[in-house]
């Protein structure tokens, strides 16, 4: 027997739900909070309830967050302007177990991490098409990085934090979660209008950056569109540091020009009932000048820096959506897309008293320039299919969604070096043993194929469900043919190029028990995997001047997971209150290990060379957390919302902490609304980071923060809004552990202040709707 249709937000309507009489301890922790904050309960539910917001990520359907049997969190379009976020870190600092590292010597928003788990094993997507691949080469010159290029925020209509392994959804990469970015609509804009414009502009003292922002929306019953430009330009992001000059010593920021330029263009057709055509396209470049005065003790014959990185993403989308009436399923959505990533970064590096070859860190008696390039390329073609189908099997209800995605992506990265001998009045191509142009690993392309299929049953009138899902994936990894010679004379061997295919079965059981109108108990077990990419496989790199070797393994297995989350949701005390518990086991971590040296080795390094290191399956990785949310809405228009998350990470294969956890950390806000104005008052906590692994580098250790900021917005008319904040209200100096680690700071670096926060700071906004 069918539905007839299927409710609104797509589940069932339900209560909120309460914590497990175990994690009384870590409910107690905001306890006092809780207590303090009195409400009735009806007046809160209904409060809620005109509030109720869907997401689509942990279900590829549009649902009800409180239904769905894991933990996931969105960021909406009303929070984003009243926070006026400068970058992607600043979007996620309300998320207690989440956060983004900031390369702060260069390129700013880096890597993603949820719950421990961070790059290239955490999937990213906007509207449902996959960002980029995120690769840093490190090193102290800190010249070869592509970040995951991520859509303008003032084109967001919210951003959506799926937590643990999602692969029985969305396969390989998905391995610790899933961000997942979704953009305005033309009904966004024109909320039943048939015209509407918008201008916001905002500025922000923490980078010194100015962004314009102009939207056009129009539409009837067959067409919609929208268009919108943003441009923003700034300066570096400001820190208490207070020592300049060029050097090791400098704290002060390096000095930096940033521009970004941004477009967003959708078409909706509806050229009949229940049809639905969408066009997209989206692009988005970045430009940035830096002069790079800290300078790295690793290299000391550098004595100046400066560069330019241009980073461009563009996306070409066509959609089709059909809700058909009288046919075996209830909604088909079949997308297909195009986008390119190219993220190019020039340097330029003075080398003083250096050698005839212009060493960076020994000789003397040369002064030279070297010009260095660095290129990466991804362009990806992708297909996406899939149907749901909503009907009743006796006194069940299914909520069904299967389908398939295939996506097929080139990589390539090059770098080029230009060497030029002021001294001696020579150019040429060949530096450190190496002769340019090179490639550090093979370019190529991936195919990934999946094919998924869940359920959704429901029981008891809604009361208990139970969710399987499970997804097949196929992975073809074929490098073009490359190779390397690594030593020399007749114990020189040929490094080679292999190709890869990868397959894997994604299972995931969750369920959701409505004790009572108030109470739910949730769990799910999910499987995860991640197949390895192109440059863990095909690493091929051979330096001639110090002989050691980057080798390539075809034999790479790919990673695992198995992620447990038990979790309660309450609703009492005038609101609702979220409680979870996760248990997630990794294994074949891919790690990069020396694998010779000339003094000690497993084996005897390829061609006679002195040092080889590969990426090899090794670690064993667990990963324990709790995490309690909660949200109170009260008469007046007041509300407040807090939450605390706190992790245990180790690598059991060699007993050591995880360093990619976070230290506990919490936030807490106080919110009010009042029709024509309100604003929120925060509170960011983090403990001092302890548990490191330092057996191989003796990390700087940041010490725990608790930081305020307040904003606040008044509606002046229906046409006129403006925003103000203030962060960092107290001018507290602070550092993030994640920027500490990316950067590989360690407690005898000088300056360690050029890491810090900015101080206080404020943000301004003007909107204007015609």
């Amino acid at each position: 027997m069918r539905l007839a249709s299927r409710p609104a937000g797509g589940r069932p309507a339900s209560a909120h739900s309460v914590p497990l009489r175990p994690l009384a301890a870590l409910v107690a922790a905001i306890a006092p909070a809780v207590l303090a904050l009195g409400a009735s309960q009806a007046q809160a539910q209904a409060q809620t309830s005109e509030l109720k917001e869907v997401v689509v990520t942990a279900t590829r359907q549009e649902a009800d967050p409180d239904l769905i049997p894991a933990t996931i969190t969105s960021i909406d379009r009303k929070t984003l302007d009243r926070r006026m976020p400068h970058d992607e870190a600043a979007l996620m600092e309300n998320e207690a177990d989440v956060v983004i590292s900031r390369d702060l010597r260069r390129y700013g928003s880096a890597a993603v991490n949820i719950r421990g788990i961070e790059g290239i094993r955490v999937l990213q997507q906007v509207d449902g098409v996959r960002l980029p691949d995120y690769y840093y080469g490190g090193g102290p010159s800190n010249i070869t990085a592509s970040m995951p290029d991520g859509p303008e925020m003032d084109f967001l209509k919210r951003a959506e934090i799926l937590r643990g392994p999602a692969s029985s959804l969305y396969g390989s990469d998905a391995l610790g979660g899933v961000v997942g970015y979704l953009t305005l609509d033309p009904q966004d804009l024109l909320q039943g209008r048939s015209t509407a414009m918008r201008y916001k502009g905002t500025w922000r003292q923490a980078d010194h950056s100015f962004q314009n922002t102009v939207y056009a929306a129009g539409g009837n019953d067959l067409v919609e569109g929208l268009l919108a430009y943003s441009q923003r330009n700034g300066k570096e992001l400001d820190n208490k540091g207070n020592v300049g000059g060029t050097g090791y010593n400098r704290e002060q920021p390096n000095p930096q020009d940033t521009k970004s330029d941004s477009v967003l263009a959708k078409i909706i057709l509806k050229p009949a009932t229940g049809h639905r055509i969408g066009l997209t396209y989206e692009n988005r470049e970045q430009d940035n000048h830096v002069d790079s005065l800290r300078l790295s003790s690793g290299v000391p014959k550098v004595t100046q820096t400066y560069g330019d990185e241009n980073t461009k993403r563009e996306r070409y989308g066509i959609d089709w959506e059909w809700k058909p009436t009288d046919r075996w399923f209830d909604r088909l959505a079949l997308k297909f897309y195009h986008q390119e990533a190219d993220s190019k970064t020039y340097t330029m590096q003075r080398r003083s008293n250096t050698s005839a070859s212009c060493s960076a860190s020994s000789g003397a008696g040369n002064n030279c320039l070297v010009d260095m390039n660095f290129m990466f390329n991804q362009k990806t073609d992708g297909l996406n299919l899939q149907l749901d189908s909503y009907f009743q099997t006796g006194a069940i209800s299914h909520s069904l969604a299967y389908g398939a995605d295939w996506r097929q992506t080139r990589t390539e990265e090059l770098r080029d070096y230009t060497v030029h001998n002021l001294t001696t009045g020579t150019t040429g191509k060949t530096l450190a043993g190496d002769t340019y142009p090179l490639k550090d690993f093979a370019p190529g392309e991936s195919t990934n194929l999946g094919l998924f299929v869940q359920d959704e049953l429901s029981f008891m009138d809604g009361k208990f469900l139970l969710t399987p899902g499970v997804r097949y994936d196929e992975v073809k990894l074929r490098p073009d043919g490359m190779s390397k010679v690594a030593g020399s004379g007749g114990s020189a061997v040929t490094l080679s190029s292999a190709s890869q295919n990868h397959s894997a079965v994604s299972p995931k059981i969750g369920a959701l028990w409505q004790a009572s109108p108030a109470v739910a108990l949730y769990g799910q077990l999910v499987r995860g995997f991640r197949a390895p990419n192109y440059e863990e496989v095909n690493g091929l790199f051979y330096n001639a001047a110090q002989n050691y070797v980057t080798l390539p393994n075809g034999n790479l297995k790919a990673e695992k997971s198995t992620g447990l989350e038990l979790g309660t949701r309450l609703k009492a005390l005038g609101g609702d209150i979220k409680v979870a518990v996760y248990d997630n086991r990794y294994d074949d971590f891919i790690e990069q290990v020396r694998v010779c040296n000339d003094t000690a080795a497993p084996f005897t390094c390829p061609g006679g060379t002195r040092s080889a290191y590969q990426k090899l399956n090794l670690s064993k990785v667990r990963i324990q957390g709790a995490e309690v949310r909660g949200s109170w809405l009260f008469a007046g228009g007041y509300a407040f919302q807090g939450s605390i998350a706190t992790a245990r990470g180790d690598d059991e294969q060699n007993n050591r902490p995880l360093n990619s956890i976070e230290p506990l950390r919490a936030v807490l806000s106080f919110l009010w609304d009042k029709g024509q104005w309100g604003g929120e008052t925060r509170l960011r906590l983090a403990a001092t980071k302890e548990r490191i692994n330092d057996a191989d580098t003796d990390y700087y250790k940041p010490a725990g923060y608790g930081v305020m900021d307040v904003s606040t917005w008044w509606q002046v008319d229906k046409r006129f809004r403006l925003t103000a904040a203030v962060n960092n209200v107290f001018d507290k100096q602070y550092t993030l552990w994640s920027d500490v680690r990316h950067a590989g700071l360690l407690s005898t670096d000088p300056g360690p202040s050029f890491f810090t926060q900015p101080g206080r700071n404020v943000s301004l906004s003007l909107q204007a709707d015609f």
